[in-house]
């Protein structure tokens, strides 16, 4: 093939990601405690309608959550696919809003929200922004 062809090729090949919308997944990783993922599990198990709640309204792709055991130590990885990154900063489109529209009470998402701050507390956590490459 002719040096020549090649630009346009290449040009040509990328049209059909020019002003496709773009898919970002956000990664929260933490260590939780041996004695603390039974605790998690069943607060995971007690989102599940606020999960498919934020899926509803469009914003959220997918949420889940990894678990991986090595060594008697537990890390936890939350895995959200996100529609695009106006819909990371809309705040109507994500786990919150679907929190508040699902458990309406605010004092009982106040003791949702400390029972998985108890899970978390005082353990290391890092963060993360992905582009999903298509």
């Amino acid at each position: 093939m002719s040096r020549h062809l090649i630009l346009p090729a290449l040009l040509l090949s990328l049209l059909s990601t020019i002003g496709a919308a773009q898919t970002y997944v956000t990664t929260t990783e933490h260590r939780v405690p041996f004695e603390r993922v039974d605790s998690l599990r069943k607060l995971l198990k007690e989102d599940l309608p606020v999960v498919a709640e934020a899926r509803r309204r469009g914003g959220i792709l997918d949420n889940v959550w990894l678990l991986h055991r090595w060594a008697g130590e537990y890390s936890v990885v939350n895995v959200t696919t996100w529609k695009s990154w106006a819909a990371i900063e809309d705040t109507t489109l994500g786990l919150a809003a679907a929190r508040r529209k699902v458990i309406p009470d605010s004092l009982a998402r106040r003791k949702y929200n400390d029972r998985l701050d108890w899970v978390f507390e005082g353990v290391p956590h890092t963060d993360n922004i992905y582009v999903k490459v298509e």
